[in-house]
């Protein structure tokens, strides 16, 4: 008998694997009718996880964290089998804004910490003129690409919260406010930075690898309530997505991977597109793509529980909530990697660009080197 299921995602290439899933049949070997359902936006998807509408749903792991622990929603206790990748972010900047960096750069202008700092130089000469401030934009307020920005501007001394203006955009709607001047640069996922640089609107400043090393981005989650009522279920579809995993990262199918995800992608978005977007950010070169360095593979899905600690030490530096042990007992039991496929790949913590190195087993001491004052 098979069992329908719905399933929430936005149009990012870290759906991948939902995709691959239901294409390749892995979740109707298991008994699971999977249906898609597109979203626009990230509060789409956690509200109609929340209220029933989805049984699962490609959400943003912070915003999973979110949700469980009660804060910018009411308290809803959620769980992720698996992750769906990691990386796959990249800064944005509208010409404007990079040319203006590329005057005040003083060395490798690939190193976050130099373009941070020139960032600084030029937030400081507008603040002298009286000129408004620069605006960035990013997915959701309990996201990555959120936590990204704020680790870049801090390394170079910019205070994100006074220095310039942080605002929220779906996705899909990025590559447009950069077009009409509402933003001056954004951090969002593949495939919208290459879509802004095809679009003549934008240049890609940084990949998320060169920020974040392995980066936690999306989950599949579930509800608590739900996923404890239909354990079968949340274990046959994480179990889909371990073997969409594995195809996905066979080399033997990058090719029919890439058109797969062309073919549920934005107009425009092409398969060649798609394979530079997978490509080793480092082997990656070309003017009109940057690879976003996404690892689909079984060690980058692992719900491993030291990333959502990370995730919440980023929380807590950013001011969204105040740390206690108690909250990050919270926030790391919305991983489960006891419900999902064995995974025996080992995974690295998070390593950020600059600052501490970040440990789970001392939060404390972690965030304490994180929120000192920015440096200069």
């Amino acid at each position: 008998m098979t069992k329908k299921l719905r399933v929430g995602y936005v149009p990012l290439t870290d759906a991948a694997l939902l995709h691959v899933a239901k294409a390749k049949h892995f979740a109707a070997a298991r008994g699971l009718d999977l249906e898609l359902i597109r979203e626009s936006s990230w509060a789409n998807i956690r509200d109609k996880l929340i209220l029933g509408h989805f049984e699962a749903a490609h959400m943003l792991a912070p915003a999973a964290i979110a949700s469980s622990i009660g804060i910018g929603q009411m308290e809803t206790r959620l769980v992720a089998p698996v992750a769906l990748g990691l990386n796959g972010n990249a800064i944005t900047v509208s010409g404007a804004l990079f040319d203006a960096l590329r005057q005040e750069a003083e060395g490798d202008f690939a190193d976050p910490r130099l373009t941070a700092k020139a960032l600084a130089r030029i937030v400081a000469k507008r603040q002298q003129k009286g000129e408004p401030a620069l605006t960035f934009g990013h997915v959701f307020p309990f996201s990555s690409h959120h936590y990204q920005l704020r680790l870049w501007m801090r390394a170079g001394g910019v205070d994100p919260d006074e220095d310039v203006r942080l605002v929220v955009a779906p996705p899909p709607f990025m590559v447009e406010t950069l077009r009409k001047g509402h933003v001056d640069g954004f951090c969002v996922g593949a495939p919208w930075n290459s879509l802004a640089v095809a679009a003549g609107v934008g240049i890609i400043l940084h990949t998320g690898p060169a920020l974040v090393r392995d980066c936690p981005e999306k989950v599949l989650a579930f509800r608590a309530d739900w996923a404890e009522s239909n354990a079968a279920d949340v274990r046959a579809l994480a179990e889909a997505v371990g073997e969409a995993s594995m195809w996905a990262t066979d080399a033997a199918n990058r090719k029919a991977l890439a058109a797969l995800l062309a073919s549920v992608s934005e107009p425009g978005v092409s398969a060649e597109t798609i394979a530079h977007i997978l490509e080793d950010p480092i082997a990656a070169s070309g003017p009109v793509v940057a690879a976003a360095g996404l690892r689909l593979d079984p060690a980058a899905i692992k719900a491993h529980r030291s990333h959502a600690l990370w995730l919440f030490a980023q929380m807590v530096a950013a001011g969204q909530v105040a740390y206690s042990p108690a909250l990050a007992d919270a926030a790391a039991r919305v991983y489960r990697p006891d419900l999902g496929p064995e995974i025996l790949e080992p995974i690295d913590a998070p390593r950020a660009f600059d600052g501490p190195a970040f440990s789970p087993d001392d939060l404390p001491a972690y965030l304490a080197a994180l929120r000192g004052p920015p440096r200069g």
